[in-house]
């Protein structure tokens, strides 16, 4: 029996026309696409990147404070650009945005592959991967959950996209070794772009091709940054997200050089951090589910509970014994966070305007978090140490676990206060 899908009805507006919406199910080719092409986007743009930053590959023939300005650079490039691809999503949908997003993720590796001076570089990675990461990474797939999933299966639509995008570094770090190995670094970008590219092309074609503001009878209001402000509850979880991106991103960017300081060889080091991305998968699994049973900003709080003890690991450095305890740590505490976000925000913000909410949201932790790798690594060469800044990460996560827990007070409040 083949089942006939039919439009939502839209009962209050924190519901979006979709076309595909049925009560039992939602469009499964899509949400796998999509959370492919998540993978191959994160594949490229963060962990191949990791290795083609080393020594044997660009880093040997370019400094690694320009890599590091470049990368960086592209990070805060892809959080100003946030709210316009967010705001775009609302009225357009995805399809576009994947589309592009694949095409200036191909040309910046290409562009990376042919440069021969250090503005080269910069180019490829402000004016091309930077774009390509706004468009390409999470923040647009998490607005096209709310478009196309019903509200009551949009967590285990988060599950998916969660767990196979988990695969881009167990993927892509071993993938761009062998590659490097085989065709130098050059052919490898040339390589890794011509895969996000595809990876951009395949999936627009199994998108729904629906465009939410043809189904609306009225404008969206503009989001605009008062509203963040009045909104306390939003404000509240904002600044724990900011603060916890902030801190994670300096971790991944830092959490090698960190234990090679404490005489650590860099092959363990990298085959921890490799067992440390394995063991996000129970999280990235289970929290969606668990969320239907515990509040999302409780589960929130445990992670950064232990996210913190992971960092005191880190701050101690050895014995060997040490450093395992931390990648363990921090691979199934970070597992488990990885979706709050997205899970929290779509229920209670999902509607016509939440990918303005998201964009908005996500340009200050994009930028905040683009600029703190490089603020631990100048405190590390100025004091010649990563012990003061990994206590200063530590503080991040605390801080951010009190600013969630303020957000759920206020969310309890308003349930209470409108029955």
């Amino acid at each position: 029996m083949t089942r006939r899908w039919t439009p939502a009805v839209r009962t209050s507006s924190r519901f979006s026309y979709n076309p595909y919406l049925s009560d039992s199910e939602y469009p499964r080719a899509a949400i796998v696409a999509m959370s492919l092409f998540v993978l191959v986007a994160y594949g490229v743009s963060l962990y191949a990147m990791s290795v083609l930053l080393t020594g044997k590959a660009a880093g040997g023939e370019f400094s690694i404070s320009l890599l590091s300005a470049g990368f960086g650079g592209s990070a805060v490039v892809a959080g100003l650009l946030a709210p316009l691809v967010g705001r775009h999503a609302d009225d357009h949908s995805v399809r576009g945005i994947t589309l592009l997003g694949g095409l200036l993720g191909g040309v910046a590796m290409v562009l990376l592959a042919v440069s021969q001076e250090g503005w080269h570089v910069l180019v490829a990675f402000w004016l091309f991967l930077g774009p390509a990461a706004a468009l390409s990474l999470y923040e647009p797939a998490y607005v096209a959950v709310g478009q196309w999933v019903h509200e009551g299966h949009r967590n285990r639509a988060i599950g998916v996209l969660s767990v196979i995008a988990g695969l881009a570094g167990p993927i892509f770090v071993p993938l761009t070794g062998l590659l490097l190995a085989t065709f130098g670094w050059r052919q490898t970008s040339a390589i890794l772009g011509v895969v996000f590219l595809v990876a951009g092309v395949g999936a627009s074609l199994v998108y729904p091709p629906h465009r939410p503001k043809d189904h609306r009878e009225h404008d969206i209001t503009k989001v605009r940054w008062k509203r963040f402000f009045g909104d306390r509850r939003l404000l509240y979880l904002t600044l724990a997200i900011v603060l916890t991106f902030a801190a994670m991103n300096a971790v991944f960017f830092h959490r090698v050089a960190v234990f090679e300081d404490q005489g650590f060889d860099v092959s363990t080091i990298a085959l921890l951090a490799g067992i440390s991305g394995l063991l996000t998968f129970p999280g990235r699994y289970l929290m969606p589910r668990a969320a239907g049973r515990v509040a999302a900003t409780s589960l929130f709080t445990v992670a950064c509970a232990g996210i913190v003890v992971s960092m005191i690991f880190a701050i101690i450095g050895s014995p060997a014994v040490v450093m395992v305890a931390f990648f363990v740590l921090f691979g199934l505490f970070f597992g488990l966070m990885l979706p709050t976000r997205a899970v929290i925000m779509n229920g209670w913000y999902a509607g016509e305007d939440f990918g303005a909410v998201m964009g908005k949201q996500w340009s200050v932790a994009a930028v905040v978090g683009g600029i703190t790798p490089w603020i631990v690594g100048v405190t590390r060469d100025a004091l010649g140490s990563y012990t003061w800044p990994l206590i200063g990460l530590t503080g991040l996560i605390a801080v951010a676990a009190l600013f969630n827990e303020a957000a759920a007070h206020r969310s309890r409040a308003s349930e209470v206060a409108s029955l």
